[in-house]
């Protein structure tokens, strides 16, 4: 073997061991950026508040005569204090008839009365519904 070829040899090899230390730096690095937690991989399904939804959902449940109390409650389940602060403002203030409990008005010369989410949320729920959502929502109800 010549000088030359051993010389080739020892920089093809210098190349390729430095290729695999760098190849391998590099996926330690991604993998470990990818999933810190050694799951697999996997990405838990996460709850994506929306407060315009669950706005939505609570007109939907109240907004005609015959409120679904369960399904208010059903939807205010997972809300925290500062989510529920959101839902109240996606919800504004919506015209109520206290009369029917619903938005239907029997006096075309008059429109109804425009009312808040808390303002809803008593005419629609028992007592004791309601209550409970002024316990775990105390700053806004």
């Amino acid at each position: 073997m010549t000088l030359e070829t051993e010389q080739n040899i020892k920089i093809a090899a210098g190349v390729a061991g430095g290729l695999l230390l760098l190849s391998l730096i590099i996926r330690k690095k991604t993998e470990s950026s990818d999933d810190p937690t050694g799951n697999g991989n996997s990405i838990p399904t996460q709850f994506v508040f929306n407060a315009k939804n669950v706005a939505n959902g609570l007109y939907q449940a109240m907004k005609d005569s015959g409120t679904e109390e369960e399904a208010i409650l059903e939807v205010l389940k997972t809300v925290t204090q500062s989510q529920f602060a959101q839902v109240v403002t996606a919800f504004g203030s919506l015209p109520y008839n206290a009369t029917t409990g619903n938005q239907y008005s029997f006096n075309p010369f008059s429109p109804l009365p425009k009312v808040n989410l808390k303002g809803w949320l008593i005419e629609e729920l028992s007592l004791k519904d309601y209550t409970i959502l002024r316990n775990k929502y105390p700053y806004h109800l």
